[in-house]
């Protein structure tokens, strides 16, 4: 069973090419999960920035909202000091109406 130089030659050959498509395949692979963990690592800060800038919106629409809801209640008391004022005019015409001579 004696081995050709030949085919020793053509193994060899094929065993380098076997171990450098192997390594082509690990380095690719590893490239790709490292760029898959940076791509993720990007995505993560860009939903934190947005998630930071929604809560500042959230932020802003709570003083809005706290600000409205003031200004409504204020607005309540002076329709109902205008309805007194109202009332209190009627009456006033109404006392005056009465004691004018006829």
């Amino acid at each position: 069973m004696a081995i050709s130089m030949r085919s020793f030659i053509a193994g060899l050959i094929k065993l380098v090419l076997f171990f450098a498509f192997y390594m082509a395949g690990w380095l690719t692979n590893s490239q790709l999960n490292q760029y898959t963990i940076v791509s993720q690592q990007d995505r993560i800060n860009s939903l934190e920035n947005e998630t930071a800038l929604q809560r500042l919106q959230i932020n802003e629409l709570n003083r809005r909202a706290t600000s409205n809801t003031e200004n409504l209640k204020q607005l309540e008391r002076i329709s109902s000091d205008i309805e007194s004022l109202k009332k209190e005019v009627q009456q006033l015409h109404g006392l005056h109406n009465t004691k004018e001579p006829k």
